[in-house]
């Protein structure tokens, strides 16, 4: 419209100038030329004069409303402009506009913030100044190919280099500026959005679905994926080390054939809770390729997909070693390691459940203890690895004389028990008996060597000699004692008086435990004499125990007690303390200096510190070693004579000396003898009592010191009660003795009297 009134009024002004062009003209006539027309031409030059002012005027009207114009159109392409930038600030992405070289010559504010550039540094920078050469060359050839192509490009990706700033990660489009009218290409623009978190969730995407994948294809576990009808759809490579199938040509297929039959219906149950959402974890077992049971521990997890369940996961741990290792510790808590016969745990469930049975049907049990005669013996002298095949030779003659009617359980040590759960009367319980004794009786090659044992019985019986589990057992072990006591190698029944006996025998096991905290013990003194002098040479410290109620308790009541029930350990530690501290007494009041002679246990010697419990007690009492001896038995000696001669060496180097005790007895070897580091040997009473009456006694004793003589080794009889015995013995150049026949063990005040003072030198020695 403007356009159009801007024609009108410069064609009316064009006109108002060619009328008065022409006005002037005639005027121009009619003056010069003079002329009747000069009113017509008065009138034509002031129309003509009108109408340029008014042609004038709307020149000037124009003007204006152009001005006005171009202002209204200029203030609209700047509130456009507004509008664009304000609009492409508001984006999060950079907008921009480069030259041809890659300068920026347009941008959005979003632009200066992405890159971390001011506005005012920004403009007419180069793009690559914002990236490194690497990238910056990528974009040059992208640029590059733009401009030839005239085809846009996306997703041109870079990193933005910022001043200590955290990596930041862009993508750039790039579109060519095509230039007016064809004209050569005016520059480029495009859009550049950060992606850093985007390429960030990318990377950890991607990381997690390596994790999945590694934790998938290297979990040791199974790893399965199943549909909702329970077909297999996925399988990781360790399923098929684990069911040995080929896991390829099972998908699609059901997994019931491939469980064990009882492991199906919990299977079924635990799969259709997880298609109800739920997850749950269980044992079954499948069935190997090659046959064998695979025990799995599974965990079956729903695929939840949009809220809904889609599928089963399946995830099983091969436990099959657990399994086997959980059996066999379960056996080995229930049976004998050495037998593999039922413990007394087992045995005392099944004679629980026995007892219970009997109970209920009105009949009869039987209840059998049994012990090897004589096995303590073997064991210490022949070994443990002999005494060990020994039992287990035994608890299979034992197994073979039940044929499966009863149960045998070892108990501990040499100690069996034997349930015959049910039984019409005492002549069956008998013949049972019977074929055990003689079964037990038949001899025994172990390792090339005969050896021959005997055992004693006890037999209780429901309901005769007890109700109960406990009375039942304790009746058994009374009679089995009762038993050994009066004719080894037979059995016995339990009497109502055998119920008194083995409480007796249980009182005097808890008053033992109690004895050395009450001072209880004391130690008597035997003296050991020289046979040529006369004199005293040695005192042999021997235990007793002073019972407030019951007296002076014999060492045969107790001490096979406190072997059994180990408590001879911490009493034999006792013992050697009080006659070390005794003898250092005695010696410090003037007596002449003597040998104290202490007899080790077994459980003693073989403690594995015993060289550093002797050599403590030296050291705290102070009394010199070469005045203590230390005394084992042969059977000790010679059952592991190599690491024996060892222990013994570590005991001779702390300088006391050492004695063989009870020698005769068992079954020594010349050659261990020559090596173990002794100084005297003790022949046993049981050939010294009958030396005068027995050829055979006589000439064993004769034998032991012509030998001890030729070994260079002092040789001292113990047991001499008669004046006949200690004869034989001075006639046999013996070299000691120690016996009634001179003193009988006595208290430490009254074996003094046998002592002699020492002599003033030898007193100043000592002290």
């Amino acid at each position: 419209m403007t356009r159009l009134m801007s024609k009108r009024i410069l064609f009316s002004y064009l006109i108002a100038v060619m009328s008065l062009q022409w006005g002037i003209e005639l005027v121009g006539k009619e003056v010069f030329g003079g002329g009747p027309q000069s009113a017509f031409m008065n009138v034509w030059i002031k129309l003509a004069a009108l109408t340029l002012a008014c042609g004038l005027g709307s020149l000037l009207l124009f003007r204006k409303v152009e001005a006005a114009a171009q202002a209204q159109a200029a203030q609209g392409e700047q509130e456009a402009d507004d509008k664009i930038r304000a609009t492409l600030d508001s984006i999060k992405d950079g907008y921009y506009e480069t030259d041809i070289d890659g300068h920026f010559t347009f941008f959005s504010q979003s632009l200066s913030d992405l890159l971390g550039v001011p506005a005012e540094e920004l403009g007419g920078s180069h793009y690559s100044a914002f990236m490194n050469e690497a990238h910056a060359e990528k974009l040059r050839q992208t640029f590059k190919w733009v401009q030839q192509t005239d085809v846009p490009v996306n997703c041109v990706e870079w990193e933005v280099l910022g001043d200590g700033q955290p990596a930041r990660f862009v993508e750039s489009s790039i579109v060519l500026i095509n230039g007016i009218d064809g004209g050569a290409p005016a520059g480029f623009r495009g859009i550049i959005r950060d992606i850093t978190e985007r390429r960030d969730s990318e990377i950890e995407l991607e990381e997690s679905r390596n994790r999945y994948k590694s934790l998938y294809e290297h979990n040791p576990d199974l790893v399965c994926s199943f549909s909702l009808d329970g077909r297999l759809l996925t399988a990781n490579p360790a399923t098929e080390t684990i069911t040995g199938y080929d896991t390829s040509k099972l998908l699609g297929s059901e997994c019931e054939p491939f469980m064990k039959q009882e492991s199906v219906a919990r299977t079924v149950l635990y799969f259709r809770r997880a298609r109800n959402g739920e997850s749950s974890s269980f044992e079954m077992a499948i069935l190997h390729k090659e046959g064998h049971p695979v025990e799995l521990q599974v965990r079956l997890v729903p695929i939840i997909v949009g809220g809904e369940v889609v599928g089963v996961f399946g995830i099983g741990k091969d436990i099959t070693e657990q399994k086997i290792s959980e059996q066999t510790i379960n056996h080995l808590a229930y049976h004998d390691a050495l037998t593999d016969l039922p413990n007394r745990r087992l045995f005392q469930e099944k004679l629980s459940l026995a007892l219970k049975h009997a109970i209920c049907s009105r009949q009869r049990l039987a209840l059998m203890f049994l012990d090897l005669d004589r096995f303590k013996y073997i064991n210490d002298s022949m070994g443990h690895n002999f005494g060990d095949q020994l039992l287990q030779i035994v608890a299979k003659r034992l197994t073979g004389c039940l044929q499966g009617q009863g149960m045998i359980a070892r108990m501990g040590g040499d100690e069996f028990t034997i349930l015959l759960p049910v039984v019409q009367g005492e002549e069956e319980v008998e013949t049972v008996v019977r074929s055990i004794i003689q079964s037990i009786n038949r001899p025994f090659m172990i390792a090339g060597q005969e050896c021959s044992v005997t055992t004693s019985i006890g037999i209780s019986m429901y309901p005769d000699d007890g109700a109960d589990v406990s009375m039942l057992m304790k009746n058994a072990d009374a009679a089995m004692y009762r038993a050994k006591e009066k004719n080894p190698n037979a059995y016995e029944w339990s009497t109502p008086s055998m119920s008194a006996d083995a409480l007796e025998r249980h009182a005097i096991e808890q008053e033992l435990r109690k004895a050395g905290a009450r001072n209880e013990f004391v130690l008597h003194y035997q003296p050991q004499v020289n046979l040529g002098s006369g004199e005293v040479v040695g005192i042999e410290a021997l235990l007793r125990w002073d019972h407030p109620t019951r007296g002076m308790v014999s060492p045969a009541d107790f001490i096979p007690l406190a072997e059994e029930t180990g408590l001879i350990v911490g009493i034999g530690e006792w013992v050697l303390r009080t006659a070390c501290r005794q003898n250092k007494e005695w010696q410090l009041a003037g007596y002449q200096p003597v040998r104290m002679a202490v007899n080790l246990s077994v459980s003693q010697f073989m403690q594995d510190n015993i060289v550093e419990i002797v050599s403590g007690i030296l050291e705290e009492t102070g009394l010199e070693p070469r005045y203590l001896e230390l005394e084992i038995t042969e059977s000790v000696a010679m059952r592991n004579a190599d690491k024996v001669s060892v222990k013994l060496e570590k005991l001779k180097n702390l300088g006391l000396q050492i004695s063989i005790d009870d020698f005769g007895t068992g079954y020594s070897s010349l050659s261990y003898l020559q090596q173990f580091p002794i100084n005297r040997l003790k022949i046993d009473r049981s050939f010294v009592n009958k030396v005068t009456q027995s050829e055979d006694d006589a000439v064993i004793a004769s034998s032991i010191i012509a030998m001890a003589r030729s070994l260079k080794l002092e040789v001292i009889a113990e047991g001499v009660e008669t004046a006949e015995q200690f004869d034989f013995l001075r006639r046999r150049a013996c070299t000691e003795m120690q016996g009634y026949f001179f003193s009988r063990p006595l208290p430490a005040g009254e074996i003094v009297e046998l002592l002699r003072y020492a002599e003033d030198e030898e007193r100043a020695a000592i002290v």
